[in-house]
């Protein structure tokens, strides 16, 4: 799990200051009260206002109170005790979620300021590429990204950075609100391009992955390599000639023998019977 700390200086109401952190990261708001003693036993809370007022941690001489927090923030918050001695807020929020995403207020009640915090959360995953379809001497790869928040943007490039024409399918979005986004690439077996690479971007939080293929000469297992005419033309004649040096020696070992019977004829006493 990645660790992303952000200290943060909050301004009073109405200058709301954005703050963007990824899912599974830790986040830590920090509000500087402008003071230089001890405020670890002023009452301090910090709370959602989207889409309701909703108590994200309150702390009162040095106690946490768990009593109204809301159940989705218990075991996840936490105040500094050494900033709190220097006057600083500084909450700390663990595991950051989706749903964390919104606006925060800071409530300072010694002086009765404000603090406003926007939270913005995003999410990504590195991309998967598979063997969609083998069609003769082409190739369909498919790849898929899943769990990515905002919106992301999906391409294929080669590794000297060109761009390759691909058809990428809309992002979808599902219930958790996270995007899955897929695409799929055309591969011809005459392509010099045999280092691939699928990558997602997301603009806002500025997060890329990618994944990166090597399509060998033997990677099109559909193919059947053609044999040369004068290649075919001399194994048909060798089986021919193979074929009449049998022929004749089952007919020198028939005559050898005292039976009537020659190679590929039939018995004359057979066609007697018949009669």
């Amino acid at each position: 799990m990645e660790v992303l700390v952000l200290l943060l200086i909050c301004f009073s109401a109405g200058e709301a200051l954005n703050v963007r952190a990824l899912v599974g990261d830790d986040v830590t708001l920090s509000v500087d009260t402008k003071t230089s003693s001890d405020i670890g036993e002023a009452i301090v809370e910090w709370y959602r206002t989207d889409p309701a007022p909703d108590i994200v941690h309150l702390q009162r001489k040095r106690r946490t109170i768990y009593e109204h927090q809301n159940p989705a923030y218990r075991g996840r918050t936490m105040l500094s005790a050494e900033d709190l001695d220097r006057g600083i807020i500084s909450l700390k929020l663990s595991h950051v979620r989706l749903a964390d995403e919104g606006n925060y207020t800071c409530l300072f009640k010694s002086t009765e300021n404000m603090y406003s915090v926007h939270l913005l959360v995003g999410a990504a995953s590195s991309p998967v590429i598979t063997l969609e379809e083998v069609k003769g001497e082409v190739l369909v790869l498919g790849c898929r990204a899943k769990g990515w928040y905002p919106q992301p943007k999906l391409s294929w490039w080669t590794t000297e950075g060109a761009l390759l024409p691909a058809v990428t399918m809309p992002a979808n979005q599902e219930e958790d609100r996270l995007y899955n986004i897929s695409s799929t690439l055309v591969v011809e077996r005459k392509s010099p391009n045999r280092h691939l690479i699928c990558r997602v971007h997301q603009e806002l939080f500025n997060q890329t992955r990618e994944t990166e293929i090597h399509l060998p000469e033997n990677f099109f297992p559909g193919l059947v390599q053609p044999c040369r005419t004068s290649d075919g033309l001399f194994a048909v004649t060798g089986v021919l000639l193979v074929a009449m040096v049998i022929l004749g020696i089952c007919c020198n070992i028939s005559r050898s023998h005292s039976s009537p019977v020659g190679c590929g004829n039939a018995p004359t006493s057979w066609f007697a019977n018949r009669q």
